[in-house]
């Protein structure tokens, strides 16, 4: 009987083993700046973009005068920003930013160090860094470039807030990650600009945890949202948080959104680290307060799909111990059977991946949360 009721599954896909590496990676890995050649332009904001002010870090009273200055834009070798094709709710999409030529060579260029300061404690030093490296005033017009590609998405297809944050955060997921990263740490190299900054991850379409929540973090607070790091020094890891309307992870009122693989917001999966577990208390770095709060709806509904998964496993082992037991005809079998399949589409499917190259696979359409929804309300017989 065992083997009559075996789910007819896919491949099974390889998803999180590219991101152990991740874990051992500091919070400022090395990696040399390249130049990359291509044919030059001039970068326009669509004439519907805004710019939503971040913290004016210029004017900032400097508590500590050993935090990193700002960009000084410095011409260099031509080059195209990366294109990044992603799906969202099962439409495809591609988006290519504009950076500017001195702003991009001036972000590599630009010196990063942190000095102790007795007057600071080890967040507010956390948090002047970080917010300097991922709203430097230098980077607002291809920040804003972006946001108006993603906001005309937004438009055609009428997202709402939850959505909409969930767009700009799948897009971000679907930069690949840096695997160099990696090795530079692992030899003690420094490079040159590093940790990069959103408009060096713009243009070389790869980054690493912090890079990738940085990115995330610009585009999430120009669009209005309120987005704060999570820093887990044991793990050497960074998560991004966007500001909800709940009490939030671990009470911060920033929801955890890993940012190295399409996850849903809230999802603190082992499945994205192989096993290892982030028991330790992150560092809480609030970035900015906005207007747009994560909807508290969207996280219940994100708890549901969760839920499912969680207990898909359990769920398929009852239901090949009852068809075991219980006797039955071919179309009762039948049907069975496809209740014990359902279960592990759940199982497989609302979970992170990444393809045979480690890369995440950003058209993973269940990462998608009204589309697992969707499936949900059909296919979840074991809800309870």
């Amino acid at each position: 009987m065992d083997t009559m009721i075996e789910p007819q599954l896919k491949p099974k896909r390889k998803y999180g083993r590219w991101i152990i590496a991740a874990l051992l990676v500091m919070l400022i890995v090395a990696t040399a700046a390249c130049a990359l050649t291509a044919t030059a332009y001039n970068p326009t904001i669509p004439e519907e973009a805004h710019v939503v002010e971040p913290t004016n870090y210029s004017d900032k009273e400097e508590a500590n005068p050993a935090i990193i200055p700002h960009i000084t834009p410095f011409e260099g070798p031509e080059f195209t920003p990366a294109t990044i094709t992603f799906s969202f709710n099962e439409v495809a999409h591609t988006l290519t930013p504009q950076v500017e030529n001195g702003v991009y060579y001036g972000a590599i260029r630009l010196e990063r160090w942190i000095d102790g300061d007795e007057r600071l404690t080890f967040k507010e030093t956390m948090q002047d860094y970080y917010g300097r490296l991922t709203f430097d005033p230098a980077m607002d017009l291809s920040i804003a470039y972006t946001c108006g590609q993603l906001r005309e998405i937004r438009d055609a297809e009428a997202l709402d807030v939850a959505s909409y944050a969930e767009l700009i955060i799948k897009y971000v997921q679907s930069f690949p990650y840096d695997m160099s990263r990696v090795q530079d740490a692992e030899t003690d190299q420094i490079g040159e600009g590093d940790p990069r900054m959103p408009v060096q991850t713009l243009v070389d379409g790869t980054g690493d945890c912090d890079e990738l929540a940085m990115l995330a973090a610009a585009l999430l607070t120009h669009e209005g949202y309120g987005t704060a790091l999570f820093l887990y020094m044991e793990q050497t890891h960074m998560v991004l948080g966007i500001q909800g309307e709940g009490r939030g992870f671990r009470g911060t009122g920033y929801e955890f959104v890993e940012m190295t693989a399409p996850a849903y917001v809230t999802d603190i999966s082992s499945d994205l680290v192989e096993g290892v577990t982030f028991e330790s208390t992150p560092v809480s770095i609030p970035l900015q307060k906005g207007e747009l709060l994560y909807p508290q709806s969207a996280v219940d509904q994100i708890a549901r799909i969760i839920r499912a998964r969680d207990t898909a496993f359990d769920a398929a082992e009852a239901k090949r111990a009852y068809v075991e037991a219980t006797p039955m005809t071919d179309e009762e079998f039948n049907a069975q059977v496809a209740l014990y399949d359902a279960c592990f589409v759940a199982l497989n499917s609302f979970r992170s991946v990444v393809d045979e190259e480690g890369n995440p696979v950003p058209d993973a359409p269940f990462m998608d949360r009204s589309i697992a929804l969707a499936w949900l309300d059909q296919y979840y017989w074991w809800e309870y």
